[in-house]
């Protein structure tokens, strides 16, 4: 039955993207594509989603994924289990992700074959006013490093401001810090920000859904701060190009 259901695959998303429409004409870089069903075994009902990446693994599949339910969360108060497992044909690799929620309240745990629990964590979220602030707290075990996320969004939903940051335990420092900010111009438009201090790197995109029925462009620099002049700053700039589409 696992066979009959992989042959009613279909692509759902592809993309293609450039290299820098600023110093190679923006010949192509990369083709990404995803398939996605929803199998029906029995009483075992799972998410199936194959990943293909020409740059990671052109010959083949980049990864291949089966998410759903174990435990059904039946009331508000009640916990619910969630799985994730991933086979990445690339690193050879599988992932394993486990989460479980109870209302607003998340708890998760990521283990994989190459470095066994790799990323413990949790969801929460927090009303501050009128404001919702979203809190993701981790560890990293490998890495010895808290990391946290905060996300909330402003102005009706149409302005989104993002934070991430982690504490490396034994260096007793502050790094891997990013900023972003998303807005909404129009209905399909929708611009994004986001730096990173520790790499000097500004990425400014802009999505438009309407530029082409069917398809979603998306337009991103990428702009060194570290030149020590403004002329400097933008002949390094990057700028590519993406097109998405579904059906």
């Amino acid at each position: 039955m696992l066979a009959t259901s992989m042959l009613a695959l279909a692509v759902n998303r592809a993309e293609i993207s450039t290299g820098n429409l600023r110093a190679d004409s923006g010949k192509f870089d990369n083709l990404k594509a995803t398939w996605e069903k929803s199998l029906n075994l029995g009483d075992w009902k799972t998410t199936m989603k194959a990943n293909y990446d020409y740059n990671a693994n052109k010959e083949f599949l980049k990864e291949v994924s089966l998410s759903g339910g174990l435990v059904e969360a039946v009331s508000a108060d009640d916990v619910g289990v969630e799985y994730e497992v991933t086979r990445d044909f690339s690193s050879r690799q599988t992932d394993v992700k486990l989460t479980a929620s109870s209302g607003d309240y998340k708890l998760s745990a990521v283990y994989d074959t190459t470095d066994q629990l790799r990323e413990v964590g949790a969801s929460s979220k927090l009303e501050l006013g009128d404001q919702t602030l979203n809190v993701q707290p981790s560890w990293l075990v490998k890495a010895k490093a808290a990391r946290i996320k905060l996300m909330s969004a402003l102005n009706d939903g149409k302005d989104k401001i993002s934070a991430q940051f982690d504490f490396n335990v034994d260096a007793q420092e502050v790094g891997g810090i990013e900023v972003g900010f998303d807005r909404q111009l129009n209905e399909g438009k929708v611009l994004h920000a986001s730096y990173k201090p520790d790499k000097s790197d500004l990425e400014l995109s802009l999505e438009d859904s309407t530029f082409e029925s069917g398809a979603t462009w998306t337009a991103t620099a990428h702009v060194p701060l570290d030149a020590s002049d403004p002329v400097g700053i933008l002949d390094a700039a990057r700028v590519t190009l993406k097109r998405s589409w579904s059906w």
